[in-house]
């Protein structure tokens, strides 16, 4: 079994600590800093890591990028560049985060927020504030399974909101086949989380957090493993090389053709030298 407060409010973070501290109450806390951010930037790393700095008895916390209650993180922060390779870069960053991660249905195949149109809306916040936000049943239409089946696949009856024709490319059908895909760069992420213990309960230290975004993920234990992650949040092409001796594990929109050149939206892991 696995319990997560959800809290929201004035005092979020402080009560998020209370629900989690020590080892008799719930597991997580799931947090929102992300999922209302307009803009993808180091600082939010910076901020996550300062509301959770890792001292004895603190609890544990939990991060999505986005949510049923939140426009998807794709349409918030891509701002015109690539969305499949913000979708990899963003995947391989949430799975680097200290805590437990939530990938919300969609962003394993890179959907980005559906448009609803305004007779198809029923969220009362998307109604009232329409066209104004984005609202929040764009993040609520169906999961595209079959381009080609009735509904993409998700259901033989009329769902509760349409299914937006951009998302039929981006069936989970056509990425299956597709080796290149958002989908399986997702597994292969995903995976990687699972193949390092410093990814799931290592520690975090950051180096930098601009545009520029550097931590390191590691284990407590001597000898333990030293991960490197490096990614590329801005617009402009950025300098950078690995300390003497790491060894490359895991790179979404970087080719050794790239070189010491980080292209926008290039994320990197290393194991660094013991």
């Amino acid at each position: 079994r696995f319990t997560v407060a959800e809290v929201g409010g004035d005092h979020a973070d402080r009560e998020m600590k209370a629900f989690t501290a020590g080892n008799d109450r719930l597991h997580s806390a799931y947090g929102f800093l992300y999922l209302y951010a307009d803009t993808l930037k180091g600082e939010l790393i910076g901020q996550g890591d300062q509301m959770w700095p890792d001292q004895q008895g603190e609890g544990w916390p939990s991060w999505t990028f986005s949510n049923h209650d939140a426009p998807r993180a794709v349409s918030r922060w891509a701002k015109g560049r690539d969305e499949k390779a913000f979708s990899e870069m963003a995947l391989l960053l949430l799975m680097s985060l200290r805590g437990n991660v939530f990938v919300y249905q969609g962003e394993e195949l890179g959907l980005p927020q559906a448009e609803v149109p305004f007779e198809r809306l029923v969220d009362p916040e998307a109604i009232a504030n329409w066209p104004q936000t984005l609202g929040r049943d764009g993040a609520r239409t169906p999961m595209p399974w079959v381009a080609s089946a009735p509904n993409a696949g998700f259901s033989t009856a009329e769902p509760w909101l349409p299914v937006d024709p951009r998302h039929l490319p981006m069936s989970v059908d056509a990425q299956e086949a597709d080796p290149t895909s958002v989908l399986h760069a997702a597994r292969r992420i995903i995976a990687l989380r699972h193949a390092h213990p410093a990814l799931r309960t290592g520690g975090l230290e950051i180096e930098s957090a601009g545009d520029l975004v550097i931590f390191r993920r590691f284990e407590r234990a001597e000898g333990g493993e030293r991960l490197l992650c490096v990614f590329n949040l801005g617009f402009e092409a950025v300098d950078w090389s690995p300390p003497a001796g790491a060894r490359r594990i895991a790179a979404v929109n970087w080719t050794e053709a790239d070189g010491s050149a980080l292209k926008p939206l290039a994320g990197l892991i290393f194991a660094e030298a013991r």
